[in-house]
């Protein structure tokens, strides 16, 4: 054979040697592809897990803020309720009968959700009201409380004095939360002269009236300091040291 003849079958060895390698990278490289490919909707897998955990994750935090909500209602109702038996126990004479601290129970919780306006002004260019309504939101506005979906009522038949106006709010803690910062209208332009109660039984008030005399007769003994003090609902007697 030919020394032409043998080259000539070198070059075709050398490309087919060429060639397979060619064909081996070719497959090496599609095999990466695929690997990654297959990486990438591993990773895309795993993002939508990421996002379903986190969404479920929010929804328990949402619940567990609603039931910390719904335990802080719970709880100030317990003190309010355990506040009107302390004062039964208090007040009532030893003859009472168990229908008259029902009855006087039951109307506490009647009440329980209701604050008592006074000196708002009455008008009848709009329908009462939502004119009160309104009023009472400016109110709440101005000492920092946004209480939603409060029902009104005046109190009383009208004369030539604005009546008492009957608030009633979504939740007993809100008239909590109303009483505790009422003073704040005080320094308030339009409704300084806004005064805010708590609505009582006919026994509360009798109670709170005997609380106001002995305050009174202390201070005439020569007493000072002495101011009403709210414990689980209960008006008492204190003394600033």
């Amino acid at each position: 054979m030919s020394t032409s003849t043998n080259e000539t079958l070198d070059t075709k060895e050398t490309f087919k040697q060429i060639l397979d390698t060619v064909n081996e990278l070719k497959s090496t490289q599609n095999k990466i592809i695929t690997s990654i490919n297959s990486c990438r909707e591993f990773n895309k897998t795993q993002e939508k897990k990421y996002v379903i955990i986190e969404s479920k994750l929010d929804t328990l935090s949402n619940q567990l803020a609603e039931v910390i909500s719904e335990n802080k209602t719970l709880k100030a109702k317990i003190e309010q309720i355990e506040g009107k038996i302390t004062t039964l126990e208090t007040t009532a004479s030893p003859g009472a009968n168990v229908e008259s601290v029902y009855s006087e129970l039951m109307d506490r919780q009647s009440r329980a959700r209701n604050i008592i306006f006074f000196n708002i002004q009455e008008f009848n260019s709009l329908p009462d009201q939502l004119t009160d309504t309104l009023t009472v939101d400016e109110i709440l506005k101005s000492i920092d409380l946004n209480i939603n979906k409060v029902s009104v009522r005046r109190l009383g038949k009208q004369s030539n004095k604005p009546r008492p106006l009957l608030t009633t709010l979504p939740n007993s803690s809100d008239v909590f939360e109303v009483l505790k910062v009422k003073r704040k209208l005080l320094s308030t332009a339009n409704f300084k002269d806004i005064c805010i109660a708590s609505d009582r039984t006919t026994q509360q008030r009798q109670f709170f009236t005997k609380i106001v005399s002995q305050i009174k007769q202390r201070n005439d003994n020569g007493e000072d300091n002495l101011f009403i003090k709210y414990i689980n609902n209960v008006p008492t007697i204190s003394k600033n040291l």
